[in-house]
């Protein structure tokens, strides 16, 4: 489904659902795909290095990713920024356990298209995911100050540092570069995980903070950064 239109009554919602939590991401999943015919999950993750690879790749973009805020080790805030800065593609629902007020703000400056509380998902997820899937808050989240998504695209996408420090390019640990060596000679994600004997989440994860590293957002701009530099 493409974001320039309202969906109608044909069409599908692809969802993904990112929660560290695997009983409340069962139930997440669950609850959202029984709110409608409209709504398909197309997959759920605990992993935010995964739900991140999976936005940025077209063949596995939800038109709307619900995430949690608080995944340890890494904020819902943080997942959404690197989705907002990379594509305006996906709508972003935050959600939370705690008072929204606690997030609402981070959750704002992230790009995302609303913030919910857990409690009241019942009530509340659907009328944001349908907005969420063409790029719009709801009227309510609006009013509290959260952007549409090109808007937000817009003013993220120019945060990414044009250039790397000295620090920067020392940074990449050994097995950071041995995963992106691995990838500059065209191995897949599947091939490379076999190879170093490690779970194809984990392959995702040493990229992801090679691109933090980095000051950039995708695996393409990790290796366009690292040959440019002789990183490797």
């Amino acid at each position: 489904m493409e974001l320039g239109s309202e969906p109608d009554a044909a069409s599908v919602i692809r969802i993904g659902v990112l929660d560290n939590d695997p009983f409340a991401l069962d139930a997440m999943c669950a609850m959202i795909a029984a709110m409608s015919r409209d709504f398909h999950v197309v997959w759920g993750t605990g992993s935010p290095a995964v739900a991140i690879e999976h936005c940025h790749n077209a063949h596995t973009r939800p038109d709307v990713l619900v995430l949690d805020m608080a995944l340890g080790g890494i904020t819902g805030a943080d997942v959404c920024r690197r989705i907002r800065r990379r594509t305006s593609k996906v709508g972003v629902i935050c959600v939370t356990s705690y008072s929204t007020d606690v997030y609402r703000d981070e959750a704002i400056e992230a790009g995302a298209q609303g913030l919910l509380a857990k409690e009241r998902l019942k009530a509340d997820i659907a009328d944001a995911v349908r907005r969420a899937a063409v790029g719009k808050p709801t009227a309510a989240q609006a009013a509290l100050g959260f952007r549409d998504a090109a808007s937000a695209h817009a003013a993220l996408s120019g945060t990414v540092p044009a250039r790397m420090s000295e620090d920067m390019k020392d940074s990449l640990s050994e097995r950071e570069k041995d995963i992106l060596r691995l990838y500059a000679q065209r191995l897949t994600t599947d091939e490379i995980a076999q190879r170093l004997g490690i779970a194809k989440g984990s392959v995702f994860t040493y990229v992801h903070r090679a691109a933090d590293k980095l000051g950039v957002t995708s695996r393409r701009e990790v290796l366009e950064a690292c040959a440019r530099y002789d990183l490797l």
